[in-house]
């Protein structure tokens, strides 16, 4: 019998074993490029996101750049509506951007406004009718400057004459996503409605509504655009006044209203023995406690005062103690 008969078995097994050495490394290198693929990723999307929420932050540019986008896609769908078919993406840009600035002159007006009426809202002097007509005067004066700056604009060749469903969507739509507005909103919403029904909670309360609002408005519109006439701009509109809106809403009003209530249900209410012994004073408003809660540094403050503490900081107001620390 040959020699190579003999060695055959053995070459058989280390091939056998190549192959598996083989597979086995090949998955090695397969999960770690795996692995570097998902961190990768991971890393991406991560920064994506903080890109995405340092633009949400820059609340006026990204208003506006909603604002623009929204009212360009309401004069597509109308012109739709009319049957229109010549090209209007120029007139529709135009017209969106006259329409920021006529309504830009009534959101200055609606701060003055806002700015008297905070300003004035509790008369020091004795003679109370003197001060309302003097509020008066001052609101009038500030009508009296917006209708001026309206009339210069116009004198200047501007023509402005929407249609007025385009007026009566693009008008709620600036309303709901402009600062000002959603700030006036929330402090009517905080002096119509007690404290049971936003919980104290109106300054997120009301922009996360209203910022729904636009978003179904904006899907609508975006809807019916990508049903009926499609183009391109409607996937960057998509983006900006439906993904980017839901993107603000939730991180920046819904987790935040979330991480206040978690953070205020740990404060513990104070019996009246707890009070009593204490013969404390509230800190935030230097009055005495007949109702109070008790933070995790051992801290009595009226409920609402500790409410109002949460709104621009989770710090206690003495020790400075981070309330979500231990959560």
């Amino acid at each position: 019998m040959s020699k190579s008969s003999f060695n055959w078995p053995l070459m058989n097994a280390n091939n056998s074993d190549n192959i598996l050495y083989r597979q086995s490394l090949l998955q090695t290198w397969n999960q770690i490029l795996a692995l570097f693929l998902t961190r990768l990723l991971i890393r991406l999307f991560e920064e994506i996101h903080f890109m995405e929420q340092f633009f949400i932050k820059m609340h006026n540019i990204f208003a506006f750049t909603c604002q623009v986008i929204f009212f360009i896609l309401c004069d597509f769908v109308l012109n739709d509506l009319q049957g229109i078919v010549a090209v209007k993406t120029n007139r529709s840009v135009v017209l969106a951007l006259t329409t920021t600035l006529f309504y830009a002159v009534f959101s200055y007006f609606a701060t003055r406004i806002r700015d008297l009426l905070l300003k004035n809202r509790v008369p020091s002097r004795v003679d109370t009718s003197s001060d309302c007509l003097k509020l008066l005067m001052k609101l009038v004066l500030e009508w009296a400057k917006t209708i001026v700056i309206i009339m210069c604009i116009r004198e200047q060749g501007i023509q402005y004459d929407p249609n007025p469903l385009y007026t009566l969507l693009t008008l709620s739509y600036y309303m709901c996503s402009e600062k000002v507005f959603c700030e006036i909103c929330a402090n009517i919403a905080e002096s119509l409605f007690t404290i049971e029904c936003f919980e104290n909670l109106e300054y997120l309360y009301v922009p996360l509504i209203l910022n729904v609002y636009t978003i179904v408005i904006g899907s609508i519109v975006n809807l019916y655009l990508l049903i009926f006439c499609y183009s391109n701009f409607v996937l960057i509109a998509t983006y900006f006044i439906i993904f980017l809106r839901i993107k603000d809403a939730f991180f920046n009003y819904w987790q935040n209203i979330q991480a206040e209530k978690k953070t205020y249900s740990s404060f513990r209410v104070a019996t009246d023995e707890e009070i009593l012994n204490r013969d404390d004073i509230c800190a935030v408003c230097l009055n005495k406690m007949s109702k109070a809660r008790i933070t995790p540094c051992n801290h009595l403050f009226h409920p609402i005062c500790l409410k109002q503490c949460l709104k621009t900081s989770f710090l206690c107001p003495l020790c400075k103690y981070n309330f979500r620390e231990n959560q």
